[in-house]
This record gives C-alpha cells, structure tokens and sequence, in this order.
C-alpha cells in the first residue's frame, strides 16, 4: 500500500489498546475481494468514534498506512520480532470522518469464553492468575504482578505449555476411562481402550488449545503430545528421541519462525532434560518420599539445564525458583487446575461462589506469604551473557553425555568461550543514547557506575520507556546509577521521572538538582569515575524553558561529549560569548536536530566528529531538519539518527572510540 494515499478498508477489532482520547487498536485487515480472511495482516489503528467500539466490531473508513516500526534499542523486549510474529505489520491513522461500524451478528467461541471466565472468577483477589491459567492471556496481569512471578520463577506456570496441556490430558484421560468403565460391556475385548482413552484426553486437550485461541506455546505443546502418543502406540515405547524429533519438525514445518521464539528452546530443552534423567529415576510407587526425590531431582536437572537459556533471554535466575516449584507444580497439577477446571465446568449450572471465594482465599494468602520474602532472595541478576557461551554450553553438555570415558573433554567448548570473554577488549567508558521516539535519553557509564541525562518522553500519559529500556540495559550490564539531570521538564525529557523515582532513584538528582528536577541545574565540574563533567553556567534570563536546558561536556582528556539539551540559537550564542562551549568529538545535536538550533557559529565552535540526532521516525516535525543535516555535512561530521538506527552506542578505548546501533542487529526478514 502507498504511505502517502488514503484507502478505504475495512478492519476487525482484535483489540483495544487506548481509549483515552481516540481509539488506538490492534486489528485485523479483511479483504472484501476474497471468500476466506485466513492469516491477515494486523495493525495498529487509531480511529475517532463517538460510537462505543468493542472487538470483533467491523469497522470501514478511510485510512492512511505506513509500514509497522516502533523504538530499536539493544537490551529490552523486541517489539518489531514481536510485531511480525503476530503479523502485525502496520500502523494506520484514520483521514476523513466517514466511518461505518458493524457489530457482530454473535461473539466467537474465544470472545464468549473469556467473557464467561472474567464473569464466574470476577470480584476475586486472584482473577488474574486464574484467568491467565484457564485462557493463556494476561491482559489482567500488572506489569509488578509479571515481574514477581519471573523473580520467583513461576512465569512459565501461567504460559500454556506442556505443563498444561499435559494436564488437559491427563483430565480427559480419565474422564474417558472413567465415562467407558460405565459402558464396558459395550466393548470388544480386542479393542484397545487405552487408545480410546488417549484419544479423549487429546480432544480435551486440542479443544483447550482452540480455547487459548491457539497461542504458539500451546499449539507448540499440542504438537509435542500428538507426536509423543503416534511414536508410542505405533512402536509401544513411550521414551523415544524420535518423538521430539517428529515434534521439531512440525513445529518448524507450520511455524518456521517459531525458532525466533525463547520459548521453544525452553520447551524442547526441558523435555530432553526430563527424557535424559527420567531413567535414572527411582520407581514412582516407591513411596512419598522417593516420590519427592525424584520431583527434586529432575527440578535440579531442570534448573541447571536451562540455566543458560535464562541468564541469555532474561539475564539472571530465579534463587528461590527451585524451591518454590516443588511446591508450585504439584499443587497446580493436582489441586488448582482440577479445581479450575470443575468450577467452570460447573459455574454455568450451580452457583459456587462461595467455593470460589474460598480457593480464593487459600490462593491469596499463600500468594501473600511469597511476597513476605525479600527481593533479594528471589531474582539474581547478571551481565550480558553472549550466545557463543550458551553455545558452548550445550556443546559440552553433549559430549559429556555421548563420550563414554574422558569427559573432561567435553569442558573444552566451555573453556574456549570464557577464554575469548576474557580477551575481549573493554572500552574505558561508553555513551549510550537510547530509542525513545521523539525525545531524549541518554546514559553515561564507566566502571559500572552511570550518569543518566534525561529519562525519554511519555505516551498517552501512561506509558515511558524507563522500565522497557532503561532499567533493561542498567540490570543487563550490571550498573549503579549514581547521578542523574533532567534539562528541562518538557515531556518528551522528562516523561520517565515519575517511573524513575518510583524506582528509588530520587537521591541521584541530588548533585545537579537538590531541589528536585524543576530546578535549572546547577554550574559545577566534577570528576565521575575518572572523566571530567563540565556544566555550563546559565544567565537564566531566558523566557524559553528549552534555553534553560541542562548543557553539559563531559571528557576523558582525548575524547569528549557534548549533551545540549533543547537549547536554541539565543543560548548557543551565550555559551560561545561566556567560553562555556567546548570543542567536543561526539555531540548529541540540539533540540533533536531543530532549524532553531545548531547555528553555524555553535557548530564552528563545537566542531564535532560525530552528530547523533535523537528523533522518531517520520515524527509530525520532520527532525532532523534538512538544513541542519546539511550544515553538520559541510563539516564532514558523521551522523546517526535513533529514528534510522535505533539505539547508537559509543565505546570510548584509550586511543579510538567504536560506534554500534541496534538495528545493525536486526533479522534480515525486518531490515527496511
């Protein structure tokens, strides 16, 4: 579709993202030229109605489109791998004012059966956890709800997985047997009831994935089962490698993409673990306790074995996940998912809330009691773990595995990937300016301490991008931020503030702003971990807040940057009259690239090597401006944008400096 033309479409409301002010949506296209809308592309759409929308409305208007790309930074979820996975490959904004909205004739069978869930458990403290389980969407989960379960290493108990549908399994598994055990003497001896009753539990299971509106977990789980039950009637030996194989290969053949997702490496990890140590197990009837040392032992297996996936995708382990899933499983495979799934059952034909409201209070309070333990005890962080030591890993755990005698061989991988991490060079201090759209944010490191200049605009007066970008990179690379400067209050500088001293980080302002971020910062030098921070004094006699903006140079003695803030020709003026400009290597352009800003005298007396403009893509003021962009060319300066390459990151060594940007890192198939 042409960007710059409007076309009439219509689109179905999958979900609704914002009502705020307008509509924002995710929604699927439909063509009205073909009989069957299988696999359509989605988009994000923002439409102006005075009418209600709900999902699964039909909606036809007028639309303009662009192609889907949101913010690019190195650490922190992918939203663009995301976006395509789900097939949402636009965004679109509505032109004009005609619009017609056609209400569905009946909700699906995913619509109705949310609804019926959100109605039978609503007014529970634990709501969202069963309707995570019995659904597989978290929309009623709090981002703080999210990261307990992760710190407590019971995220994978809410993704449909194995773990649920073998339950789904095992349930109609013998609610079948228990349904033929009434009508066996219907039945041929020669009939093999087993199968029958595998085929039971199957349908419970398949008609729990057409429920979860076939999430890739569960359709991938869904496939491991069907794969496990062919490979064992049909050869009569239940563990047999080829049955992940065969699973693999179905995966791959309906998703090929599936190989983007964590979540099939955890997957098909976990079931190999559990195959290779499942032998080694004491019979199952040997009692409670050997019962309890077998659970332990393949969670410790299963600890271990995925503790490369989790320090690479999360960076960092669950401490207490070992034990609390001892607990956890069990109790959600024998009590709470029965329990579920029989008052749901049963909800649309007695009244159970008083049971429900007792499992709730059960549930609640031993979720409340979890939260009793410190922080520190559940998650541990770590630095960047590179994929070539995940690698490496695997690797030798797999020559330990197949060699008979010598295993010390199978250290060897392992060895070369710590050797090459520790002859890798490190950059003395390192800048980092982050994709945040239009706005600024930025982050100065060295020795694992960081300055952070500005916290990043804020969206639909809800969302910043301080907890999926910046906290990300902080805990990824393992560093304390010990100061921090707002340059001017405007939203698109200091939308993040709030989120950032929630977090507990109030006291970083202290050294530039002890009176709190409204205040002009305060003119000073100091040294921060060996570098040189100069902050230019302010006349304050500017009328613009952007004028008033926070400049400051910070340098090594070789090397050096310029953060300027907003600030526009009147202030570059000043500063070059007071002598407080300083020649710089790498200069974060002024007001993001602003006609009003980087006069030629500025850029004379700064003389740059490297400009970085941080703007966002196709932003409704065009920035960088072309006449900007020309003048810094004139100069011979190099210039990266966060709208072209995503988050830009320079490294600073003793007598070079090295450039990288995010998008460098993207897949092929999301390159522009």
């Amino acid at each position: 579709m042409d960007e710059n033309q409007s076309t009439l479409v219509t689109i179905e409301v999958v979900e609704i993202i914002s009502n705020r002010d307008n509509y924002y949506l995710k929604a699927k296209l439909i063509d009205n030229t073909r009989k069957i809308n299988f696999k359509t592309p989605n988009a994000l759409v923002s439409i102006k109605s005075r009418r209600k929308i709900a999902p699964g409305d039909k909606i036809t208007t007028w639309l303009k489109f662009t192609h889907y790309r949101s913010q690019k930074n190195i650490h922190g979820f992918d939203k663009e791998l995301y976006a395509f996975s789900q097939r949402l490959f636009y965004k679109a904004k509505q032109t004009g004012s005609s619009l017609s909205i056609r209400k569905p004739s009946k909700a699906t069978i995913v619509n109705s059966y949310r609804h019926y869930i959100g109605e039978v458990y609503q007014g529970t403290k634990m709501n969202w956890l069963y309707y995570a389980l019995l659904t597989g969407d978290r929309g009623l989960m709090s981002y703080e709800q999210k990261q307990t379960l992760q710190e407590f290493g019971l995220s994978h108990l809410l993704a449909i997985s194995g773990l649920h549908i073998g339950l789904m399994f095992s349930i109609g598994f013998f609610i079948t047997k228990l349904v033929l055990h009434c009508l066996i003497s219907m039945f041929k001896q020669t009939m093999n009831l087993s199968l029958i009753y595998s085929v039971g539990g199957f349908s419970l299971a398949f008609f729990y994935v057409i429920l979860s509106d076939f999430l890739v977990s569960a359709t991938r789980a869904l496939i491991m089962l069907g794969s496990y039950l062919l490979v064992y009637y049909y050869s009569k030996q239940a563990l047999k490698w080829r049955s992940i194989l065969f699973a693999l290969v179905l995966t791959l053949l309906i998703d090929p993409f599936s190989l983007l997702n964590p979540g099939l490496y955890f997957s098909f990890t976990a079931v190999a673990i559990i195959f290779l140590i499942i032998n080694k197990l004491a019979s199952l009837n040997a009692g409670f306790f050997a019962l309890l040392k077998n659970l332990t032992m393949i969670q410790c297996a299963l600890f271990v074995g995925l503790l490369p996936l989790s320090l690479y995708y999360f960076n960092g382990v669950s401490l207490i996940g070992l034990v609390v899933n001892l607990i956890a499983i069990p109790l959600l495979s024998f009590v709470i998912m029965p329990a579920l799934v029989l008052l749901t059952a049963l909800a649309s034909i007695v009244s159970l809330e008083p049971v429900i409201n007792g499992l709730d209070h059960l549930l609640s309070s031993s979720f409340s009691a979890l939260l009793i333990i410190p922080s520190g005890y559940r998650w541990l962080s770590f630095s960047n773990v590179s994929l070539f030591f995940v690698q490496s890993f695997y690797l030798s755990a797999s020559i330990a595995y197949l060699l008979p005698v010598k295993k010390l061989v199978a250290l060897f991988p392992v060895a070369i990937a710590l050797l090459d991490s520790f002859l890798q060079s490190k950059p003395l201090w390192q800048l980092d300016v982050f994709d945040v759209g239009h706005g600024t944010m930025v982050l100065i490191s060295k020795d694992k301490q960081g300055f952070v200049y500005d916290l990043g605009p804020i969206y639909f007066n809800q969302y910043t991008r301080v907890n999926s970008t910046l906290l990300p990179h902080l805990q990824n690379n393992d560093i304390t931020v010990k100061h921090t400067v707002i340059s001017h209050m405007d939203k698109d500088h200091a939308g993040g503030l709030t989120d950032w001293l929630a977090l507990g980080y109030a006291n970083t302002l202290a050294r530039l702003q002890p009176n709190g971020a409204q205040q002009i910062c305060i003119a000073q030098q100091f040294n921060f971990q060996g570098l040189v921070f100069s902050v230019s004094k302010n006349s304050g006699h500017f009328s613009s807040d952007n004028d008033n903006s926070c400049v400051i140079h910070i340098s090594d003695g070789k090397f050096s940057v310029l953060l300027p803030g907003d600030i526009a020709t009147q202030r570059e003026r000043d500063l070059i009259r007071q002598g407080e400009l300083y020649k710089s290597t790498i200069l974060l352009s002024p007001h993001h690239g602003s006609k009003t800003s980087s006069s030629e005298e500025f850029i004379n007396a700064v003389s740059p090597q490297v400009v970085l403009h941080s703007t966002s893509y196709k932003g409704q003021w065009g920035l960088p401006h072309k006449q900007v962009t020309k003048r810094y060319h004139d100069i011979n300066a190099r210039q990266y944008s966060t709208a072209e390459h995503g988050q830009i990151s320079i490294k600073f060594y003793q007598h070079d400096y090295e450039i990288a940007y995010a998008r460098s890192q993207s897949y092929w198939f999301l390159k522009d």
